[in-house]
């Protein structure tokens, strides 16, 4: 198996794992992993001025390879998941008015749901993963104008396809890669 797809298959299997169990960095490696569009292949869940988007992420850009990688941890409101940025340890995407954020850690019941979302399969592919929010169950995280916000699942196929992202090996270890089908 290429070491590509092994990473991947791991990093999926911790996703969907119950936390019972899990090390403090939710089973995952140092290294952590990236989050590819669906739609835009080419383009990564990342952050840029402290705000979530998705951006076309190339080899040589070393400032986004890093801003595009993330932690997954173990939820901050205790259960699901948390995404810890590499670059900026402490740091979590969190909502905040519908607006996905990179936020440094607060120790208060607000900060820490809106920086939980739950793994769920793609709702535009059974083979990737939409992220939902903790504390507003059914909505996702989607990209609009490459922008990240989170916004209730409507049923159409543009929604499906913009909040599904494809785990990926860590952007800062490994370059871009191509679609996964």
């Amino acid at each position: 198996m290429c070491q590509r797809w092994k990473g991947l298959t791991i990093a999926m299997m911790l996703l969907v794992a119950p936390l019972g169990g899990a090390s403090p960095a939710g089973g995952q490696s140092e290294e952590g992993n990236s989050f590819r569009s669906w739609n835009f292949p080419d383009y990564y869940i990342r952050h840029r001025d402290y705000l979530g988007r998705i951006d076309k992420i190339i080899a040589a850009d070393k400032l986004g390879r890093k801003d595009g990688t993330f932690r997954i941890v173990p939820g901050l409101a205790g259960q699901c998941r948390s995404f810890e940025s590499v670059n900026y340890p402490g740091h979590f995407l969190r909502h905040q008015n519908y607006r996905v954020k990179l936020a440094p850690r607060a120790n208060d019941e607000l900060f820490r749901k809106d920086a939980t979302f739950c793994v769920r399969t793609g709702l535009a592919n059974s083979d990737a993963r939409s992220f939902e929010s903790l504390n507003f169950p059914g909505y996702y995280i989607r990209h609009t104008n490459y922008e990240l916000w989170i916004a209730r699942a409507d049923g159409t196929a543009l929604f499906k396809k913009d909040a599904t992202y494809f785990i990926a090996p860590a952007l800062t270890t490994h370059g871009p890669s191509g679609r996964i089908d």
